[in-house]
């Protein structure tokens, strides 16, 4: 399979600056190609009262070409609202089944399979990774100091996101890595993907979001789970769970069924590739509305949907508790804090190039908010400044928010 990464220095560099310690992907492996136009303008004159209308105008003044959304509680989803387009060029509009990259999202996946482990008893989190791997992944300047799949889970363990280097683990088409592969290339002195800046404070001892290191924790959970990491999510999570066609690959979800990732220059949306990451249990998941509020409805239910339960409720306590709050207090395992219009939520957004999503649930578990787009709105704003789409999904969340109990 060839080998496709785009690797331009300076757009490496920009992101390497921009997006250190920020929850994105790496850059996009290939240009693609014609912008196309955009569409009508958001009217000056302020957004219409009603949500829809709302959420639309708000879309028009982002740059946002589509948008999902729903409100979701533990007894079932409340509200679901598709907005704008799944492909521009073709006029196919979102609907409910549309599949968009999950981006950094995609990690819950894992943290909830490695809980299913440690309740399997095939992995201890805090135990040496090595205890399970065939290979030894520690700090190269604190060989002596264990990494943990706690550390790797919660953004501690000492490895670092080098932009220039992930450029190279990313393809336009499915990953020919396997996250071993990966592992030895990226985490061990030597590697193909190896650097100085792979490494960066003493395991433990800082946090650090680091997306390279969820290709550690794929292959940790692989050797764990005597699986494929994707085979293992497949049968215990998004088939049980019945999750709408989603799926790791491009391979293995419908084509027909998936919203093209755009970029936007302030005129015109710019269609981009669906990126493969060699370390795609970060960020390479495809999942519709639909999937991601039944995903959301599990976790607000602490593990179970439909009779079928997934984890116990302790291990969904484990996920949401903060794991080294003299490091970061907002920091749970793969989930942390954030605040959206007044409200306390804990979850994880996502941000890639052609996707910004966010999965929100309250702190008391009573409501979940999931907001999916086929926007590069966090990316840019980390890379540009360019603010306007960001605060478009935040003014958008803020409202659903605010609108949730009538809903």
């Amino acid at each position: 399979m060839p080998h496709a990464p785009w690797r331009v220095p300076g757009i490496a560099l920009a992101l390497a600056l921009a997006l250190a310690g920020c929850d994105a992907d790496p850059p996009p492996a290939v240009d693609a190609g014609a912008s196309v136009d955009a569409g009508p303008r958001a009217d000056a004159g302020g957004p219409p009262a009603e949500l829809d209308g709302f959420i639309e105008w708000h879309m028009a003044a982002g740059g946002i070409p589509g948008l999902a959304a729903a409100v979701v509680r533990p007894d079932g989803v409340a509200w679901v609202g598709t907005y704008g387009m799944a492909d521009v060029e073709a006029g196919r509009p979102v609907d409910a089944h549309t599949l968009f990259v999950m981006a950094s999202v995609s990690k819950t996946f894992a943290a909830v399979r490695a809980m299913q482990l440690v309740e399997d008893g095939a992995l201890d989190l805090d135990a040496p990774i090595d205890d399970v791997l065939s290979m030894t992944v520690r700090h190269p300047e604190h060989p002596d100091v264990p990494i943990t799949a706690r550390m790797l889970l919660s953004h501690v363990a000492g490895l670092e996101d080098d932009f220039f280097l992930l450029a190279d683990a990313t393809y336009t088409e499915d990953p020919p890595m396997s996250l071993a592969e990966f592992t030895a290339a990226y985490a061990i002195e030597g590697g193909a993907l190896y650097g100085s800046g792979n490494w960066g404070a003493p395991p433990g001892t800082a946090h650090s979001y680091c997306n390279a290191g969820f290709g550690v924790v794929g292959y940790v959970l692989e050797e764990a789970g005597g699986a494929p990491f994707d085979q293992q999510t497949d049968a215990a999570l998004l088939e049980p769970l019945a999750l709408d066609g989603a799926g790791w690959f491009l391979a293995d979800v419908d084509a027909a069924r998936l919203a093209t990732p755009y970029g936007w220059n302030g005129r015109r949306f710019n269609p981009l590739p669906h990126n493969g990451f060699a370390f795609y249990p970060a960020s390479s998941l495809r999942i519709s509305v639909t999937g991601l509020a039944r995903w959301a409805q599990m976790l607000l239910r602490r593990g179970e949907l439909d009779g079928v339960r997934v984890l116990e409720e302790a291990s969904v306590d484990e996920l949401l508790r903060a794991q080294y709050p003299s490091l970061d207090a907002s920091q749970a395992l793969t989930f942390s804090g954030s605040r959206f219009g007044g409200r306390r939520y804990i979850g994880h957004s996502g941000s890639t190039f052609g996707g910004s999503t966010q999965l929100l649930l309250s702190d008391d578990l009573a409501y979940a908010i999931v907001l999916i787009t086929n926007s590069d709105a966090y990316v840019r704003s980390r890379v540009a400044g360019l603010s306007e789409g960001s605060e478009a999904i935040r003014t958008i969340l803020a409202r659903i928010g605010d609108d949730e109990p009538m809903l």
